[in-house]
């Protein structure tokens, strides 16, 4: 178990809550315990309105399993019952609960379940993994372990990183081994389920034969505090899935670790998974709408080196995870490489992407789009520049001109109205060249949205809800400020972000079009010295109507916003303000422009 990085102790707890959660906790919804072997008949259900089972199932309950180091560590197992063939297995690895329908997560804490209609599940399922009630009629069996320290595993609770890695690679070859097992597993599951399996893969485990990580990124710190920002927002949300963690010991404080360890070392180097390590095929899925995950899971797919497939989809995580089409989808891909079955897997598109028209007040019911790579080969590049006298984008270099604005109040804004119904589909570049006074150091903000010919900007609700008064009462409390976490469903268009002392590059870690900064210096900016700079931005999936207008406002202002974590308190404390009293300048007309990637002749269709 590792405690230390060098002279760095790993920081475990909070002083506000010392210990994870007791398993007594409300919040835990931790179940009975102890050993226990049990047939779920078909016809079975786990509530009376969750999907019957479809089959018997063989349930066997808290396993135990010994880790490398000795830690043991319990698992839930479901798969076919009396079965005269051996089957695989699919891992979902994450801190939340084995237990299916229960641990600190579960839909029914998110209104009407967040898009995902109880009758569509078994309810056996591992929060955001996948449903013993569809995959073990398929013959797979499906493996919910309770990681190190959580529940009754023995141990402190770590948070993604090399020993979570090892830890989940040990469990895979375990599970390779068993007599009911077919030596091939699988990882699947999404966010966290979707994190964990980068680490695991680059341990490369001699029993894992495939991956689908389903949303998920793949640097905690340089992702997570993408362009170096230390978000008050993203730090809050962190620290209060941390904060419900539940088991009999303590938990890996990473939030902490990154505050009190700001130049970063061989402990921040350790949550970046090695992905260039990973050797079996990914079935890798993101999206274009969300603030945890969207910029490192495109950084994760471009860094794989092993055969890969992704699709882009255009709403949220969790009704995209158990839409009908996309399981089906996703069994084609373990059918073909963890039982080898000849289904012409190899034939499917490389890249599969869905664009957002936030026009609309929910997504839109359409086909996918195909390409042989992402970003998509057709695209072609539209430069226009930032004109500080008309707040346009220009096609043409302007004159140059400057704008300021203070760094804590005010914004700057420039458009773009599209004479053309045009599709913008890939990586957003934007470069600015700046100075600040006030201030040695300062956050910029980028957000983009769709302006209507109206005038009025719009955002989309990305949860597609199964009844239409659903999506209604989302949108009704949220315009009257009675939801504001519901914010994280909505998106109006991509974003950005970068601290001013952080924007020098690692020229040998790059991604085309996602950035990466160098994270183990400072380089405070003098007054008034103009530096040419970066802003990593979100990629774009957008149509655009004739007559709606593109508008990029740049600020100091973090709008991120998350969903709430049910019954979790702790705020982060000890965050710098670096906007306080900065001015920033924009020097426009030379070097500051953006780049967006055009679809040549598209279509809304």
């Amino acid at each position: 178990m590792t405690t230390s990085f060098g002279d760095v102790q790993i920081i475990f707890g909070d002083p506000r809550q010392p210990k994870a959660l007791p398993l007594s906790h409300p919040k835990a919804r931790f179940g009975e315990f102890g050993t226990l072997t049990k047939v779920l008949p078909k016809g079975h259900r786990v509530k009376s309105d969750s999907l019957p089972l479809p089959c018997d199932i063989l349930f066997e309950r808290d396993i135990p399993v010994k880790l490398r180091d000795g830690t043991q560590i319990y698992v839930d197992v479901y798969r076919p019952h009396n079965s005269p063939t051996t089957c695989p297995a699919l891992v979902a690895w994450s801190p939340y609960g084995k237990q299916g329908g229960r641990g600190n997560q579960v839909l029914d804490d998110f209104p009407f379940r967040m898009g995902v209609p109880q009758h569509k599940l078994s309810e056996l399922q591992k929060w955001e993994g996948p449903d013993p009630g569809y995959w073990v009629q398929h013959g797979y069996a499906i493996v919910n372990p309770d990681p190190r320290g959580v529940g009754k595993s023995s141990g402190n609770i770590y948070q993604f990183g090399s020993q979570e890695g090892r830890d989940g690679a040990d469990v895979v070859d375990w599970i390779g081994e068993q007599e009911w097992c077919s030596g091939k597993v699988g990882l699947s599951g999404n966010s966290y389920l979707a994190i964990s399996q980068w680490y695991i893969a680059a341990e490369r485990p001699k029993h894992l034969a495939a991956i689908a990580p389903w949303e998920g990124f793949t640097d905690l710190y340089k992702e997570g505090n993408r362009g170096g920002v230390e978000s008050v927002p993203a730090s809050n949300f962190t620290l209060k899935l941390l904060q419900v963690n539940f088991g009999e010991q303590s938990w890996e404080n990473t939030v902490a670790m990154g505050l009190e360890h700001k130049i970063h070392g061989p402990y921040h180097d350790d949550k970046k998974a090695r992905v260039e390590n990973i050797n079996v095929p990914a079935y890798v899925v993101a999206s274009w709408s969300n603030p945890i995950h969207t910029y490192g899971t495109f950084c994760g797919y471009h860094r794989l080196k092993t055969d890969k497939w992704l699709r882009i989809h255009d709403a949220w995580e969790w009704p995209d995870y158990y839409e009908d089409e996309n399981i089906a989808d996703l069994h084609r891909f373990f059918d073909r490489f963890l039982k080898g079955l000849d289904n012409g897997w190899e034939q499917t598109p490389r890249c599969r992407y869905k664009v957002l028209d936030t026009a609309m007040p929910t997504p839109k019911r359409i086909s996918y789009s195909e390409s042989n790579s992402f970003p998509i080969e057709s695209t072609k590049p539209l430069k226009l520049f930032l004109n500080g006298k008309s707040h346009k984008l220009d096609a043409v270099k302007p004159a140059p001109h400057q704008r300021q604005y203070a760094a804590s109040t005010e914004h700057v804004r420039f458009t773009y109205t599209f004479e053309s119904d045009t599709i913008l589909c890939g990586p957003l570049e934007l470069f600015l060249k700046v100075s600040v006074t006030g201030n040695d150091d300062s956050d910029i903000f980028v957000a983009c949205a769709k302006i209507c010919p109206s005038g009025t900007a719009r955002k989309q609700l990305v949860v597609p809800y199964e009844k239409w008064y659903q999506s209604r009462v989302i949108r009704g409390a949220y315009n009257l400020g009675l939801a504001p976490d519901a914010g994280a469903l909505f998106y109006a268009g991509p974003t950005g972000q970068l601290r001013l002392s952080r924007r020098q590059q690692m020229p040998d870690h790059q991604v085309p079009g996602f950035p990466t900064f160098r994270m183990d210096k400072y380089a405070p900016l003098p007054p008034n010295q103009v530096v040419p700079i970066q802003i990593p931005m979100t990629p774009i999936g957008m149509r655009f109507s004739r007559g709606e207008t593109l508008e990029i406002r740049v600020s100091g202002t973090n709008s991120a916003v998350f969903p709430p974590v049910d019954q979790a308190t702790l705020d982060v404390q000890g965050l710098t303000d670096v906007n306080e009293h900065a001015v920033i300048t924009l020097h426009l007309g030379e070097e500051s422009h953006v780049s967006l990637p055009v679809i040549p002749s598209a279509s809304l269709g």
